[in-house]
């Protein structure tokens, strides 16, 4: 049997998980939901007490995300929504959930109708 990966991007988690349950329930068991970011790493383990300096970096209160690196850290601190120095204007934001799904060849319009029906850009 042929397969194919589709990937689609949404606006929101909720949207990106209500397509993976439709999809899941035509019988296809690959529909994975991830959030994708500008640099690597994770959301914070636990909120950081400012005061006390025990926090890893700027990002990590002020973008809510801890970098995997030194040099992660660096490019999120320089970032001008880290800064504080910015309105937003011209940042890309949007379209930061994805939806991976392997199905069979035969299935791929309805997996991309599905998509669709539900927010998502394929």
């Amino acid at each position: 049997m042929q397969e194919r990966t589709v990937l689609a991007s949404f606006h929101s988690e909720a949207d990106a998980s209500r397509a993976a349950e439709q999809i899941r329930a035509l019988g296809i068991p690959v529909a994975q939901v991830d959030e994708l970011h500008a640099y690597g790493g994770e959301p914070p383990e636990r909120h950081a007490f400012i005061i006390s300096g025990q926090f890893p970096g700027l990002a990590s209160i002020t973008l809510s995300h801890t970098p995997d690196s030194r040099d992660a850290g660096v490019l999120l601190a320089a970032d001008p929504s880290a800064s504080g120095m910015s309105d937003g204007e011209d940042n890309v934001t949007g379209r930061n959930w994805l939806l991976t799904v392997v199905c069979p060849e035969h299935l791929v319009e309805d997996v991309v109708r599905l998509i669709k029906d539900c927010g998502g850009y394929t």
